[in-house]
């Protein structure tokens, strides 16, 4: 590696493909009977959601640094979009960084975001658009549990919402998975191509999940002070989501192994019938092969070539051994 595709350590480098989204900031303001939204950077005594969309612009991302006291070392992984999926947590902060898919217009899409939590401020950090978080203008301007409550409720809701997302996206790998199983029952074959794809994003998907899930299990035990007492009860709900999605995701890995299986075998199958069938031909063929060559040879007395009737009597005597044998094949249900 060349020194000078060295980063070094807390280096604000954006990683990402989109360099063309320009970074926006929607600011979200509430608290019990106040909602305001806003397109800047403000300190507030009440309540905040941030929502950063665009990370190539390093000067505002190093103003939300500097005026928000975001470590470092977290600023470093928000702009590496090629982190791995987890959940970390600070005296007083948690940040997760994740992958997810999201469904755009009947497609699955791959996406990335980083979340940091503090005790008046929810920050999410997109790439591109985040359509999937609309609901959430609407929940805090008409969610009156939300408003009132502290951020560990803001990181509640938007992992509720993405947990949702992966659980109708969950639906929609099931369904195929029974055409395909269907596919494989009926027809005896699959589309590769589509099944391999399949059984990709179930892979990814679990992929996504599982440590999230595993992870917040964990933080859950900590007595961080982020998290209040009065919302740990929605997250055990969410927790018991997220079990559901992760058990369905491993019934669908080994559906996927047994279809893999069952098609294997099934091509295995007719390749065996098709061998069977040639195999029998060549059989049927040899002992014709044999009398065609042994009348065809050039001797200077063969008198029953000579016989007006010779070639009946060949034919015949051929037919009968071919049928003889078709006869001994079927009795011994070689075919």
């Amino acid at each position: 590696m060349k020194i000078t595709d060295y980063f070094k350590p807390k280096s604000m480098v954006y990683t990402g493909e989109h360099v063309e989204q320009q970074t926006k900031i929607n600011r979200f303001v509430y608290h019990k009977s106040r909602f305001d939204k806003y397109e800047d950077l403000k300190l507030e005594d009440d309540q905040q959601y941030i929502q950063v969309v665009g990370l190539s612009d390093i000067k505002i991302m190093e103003e939300i640094k500097e005026m928000f006291s975001i470590d470092a070392f977290i600023m470093e992984d928000i702009l590496n979009v090629h982190q791995r999926n987890k959940i970390e947590y600070g005296d007083d902060y948690i940040f997760a960084s994740f992958s997810f898919f999201h469904k755009d217009e009947k497609e699955i899409r791959k996406r990335y975001m980083s979340i940091y939590v503090s005790e008046k401020v929810v920050f999410t950090f997109h790439e591109k658009e985040p359509n999937f978080l609309a609901p959430l203008e609407i929940l805090i301007k008409e969610y009156q549990e939300l408003k009132a409550n502290r951020s560990d409720f803001m990181f509640y809701q938007i992992l509720d919402l993405i947990t949702d997302e992966h659980l109708d996206i969950l639906d929609n790998l099931d369904n195929q998975m029974n055409a395909v199983e269907e596919q494989i029952i009926e027809a005896k074959q699959i589309d590769e191509e589509d099944f391999y794809l399949l059984r990709k994003r179930v892979i990814q998907l679990k992929n996504m999940t599982s440590p999230l899930y595993e992870q917040l299990v964990e933080l859950l035990k900590k007595q961080h002070v982020i998290m209040s007492k009065q919302v740990k009860s929605f997250y055990h709900d969410l927790i018991d989501h997220m079990s559901r999605l992760d058990q369905k995701l491993n019934h669908l890995k080994d559906m996927m192994r047994t279809l893999l299986d069952l098609n294997m075998n099934n091509q295995s199958t007719r390749m065996n019938k098709i061998m069977s069938t040639l195999t029998i031909f060549s059989a049927i063929f040899i002992p014709l092969s044999f009398l065609t060559g042994f009348f065809g040879m050039n001797f200077v007395h063969f008198g029953v070539l000579e016989y007006q009737h010779a070639v009946i009597i060949f034919i015949s005597v051929c037919v009968l051994v071919a049928g003889a044998m078709v006869y001994i094949f079927k009795k011994h249900k070689w075919f």
